[in-house]
């Protein structure tokens, strides 16, 4: 199915920075943004990102003034830069460091030089404690943070805020979706972990039981969500769930993954699970309603973007090697 583009009253803003445009999710928003006639795309990337549709432009993403010559004349700015999950997990001192220092150094630089609208990718983990079997995740709820990777995106949203009147936050749920390039590191996803495990090692492997819920959504529909949010008529400035709304667990995953791989190669991959004494548990679900009030509702289904990751890692599958595990 193809997304909906739909909210788009507004003309596309002239000139779009994204930082963070290296990133699995910047790499796909850039070339989104390439495909719907954005011709004055400024990419910073920390890392040199030859696979981008736009090579990024060579500055220090910390430097104020570096930043500010970048965002002058910018109509708006997506700010993608942070530590991701794994990260923040592995080196919790490097993640909060990186991500809250970019978000003050990015916020000032918009600020200076008058940057009319930024979006923040941000997460549903800055809920944390709330998301409680059966909860209704709104976005009304007082954030409860509880990992160092939540906390210093639930920072960066006030540091945004602090900075610019006119800001979007995005809370995003979980993306599924084939990245621009095999090299882009964002194997730990669950859904391309899965993927990867199919074209390496013709089998899936989870390390639980797969009963976990979760909200996933196509990237797609995340970068169709971010392309509308530069218009400041289409989405006004506030905070905003990003997800389905429709709760699926690890497990039902993974099946939808088999299905993909059989469908494509012929064969059905094995499912390793690991054993559980537990009782599942009720899910919550994330409430997009703000969004879907804007016509912005994600109706790729995931089947779809499962099929187009495990093709592509079918596709790569010699330059991503062997499952270490």
């Amino acid at each position: 199915m193809v997304p909906r583009v739909s909210g788009q009253g507004d003309a596309l803003s002239e000139s779009v920075a994204v930082t963070g445009a290296g990133g699995y999710l910047g790499g796909l928003l850039v070339q989104h943004l390439v495909d719907h006639g954005h011709g004055d795309l400024r990419p910073l990337s920390r890392n040199d990102a030859p696979w981008l549709a736009v090579p990024p432009m060579a500055v220090d993403p910390d430097d104020h003034r570096e930043l500010e010559k970048v965002f002058t004349g910018v109509d708006a700015v997506v700010h993608l830069a942070g530590a991701n999950e794994a990260i923040a997990r592995d080196d919790p001192d490097r993640a909060l460091t990186d991500t809250l220092v970019s978000a003050h150094v990015v916020g000032e630089a918009c600020a200076a030089v008058g940057v009319t609208r930024v979006v923040y990718l941000s997460t549903v983990h800055v809920y944390g404690a709330s998301c409680q079997p059966g909860a209704s995740i709104t976005e009304d709820l007082v954030p409860q943070p509880r990992s160092v990777y939540a906390i210093s995106r639930l920072a960066t949203e006030h540091l945004l805020a602090a900075a610019v009147a006119d800001l979007v936050v995005l809370r995003l749920t979980n993306s599924v979706g084939a990245p621009t390039a095999p090299s882009v590191d964002r194997w730990s996803l669950v859904a391309n972990d899965l993927a990867r495990q199919v074209a390496t090692t013709a089998e899936l492997r989870l390390h639980s039981d797969g009963r976990q819920w979760r909200d996933f959504v196509a990237v797609a529909d995340v970068c169709r969500v971010i392309r509308a949010a530069l218009a400041p008529r289409a989405v006004p400035a506030g905070t905003y769930n990003l997800g389905s709304g429709r709760p699926l667990t690890v497990l039902q995953l993974a099946a939808l993954v088999q299905d993909a791989a059989e469908a494509q190669t012929g064969t059905r991959p094995t499912l390793h699970v690991a054993p559980s004494d537990c009782e599942p548990e009720a899910p919550y679900v994330v409430d997009t309603g703000k969004l879907r009030a804007l016509d912005l509702e994600a109706d790729t289904q995931i089947g779809d973007a499962i099929n187009e990751t495990v093709r592509f890692c079918l596709d790569h599958r010699a330059d991503l090697g062997k499952d270490d595990e």
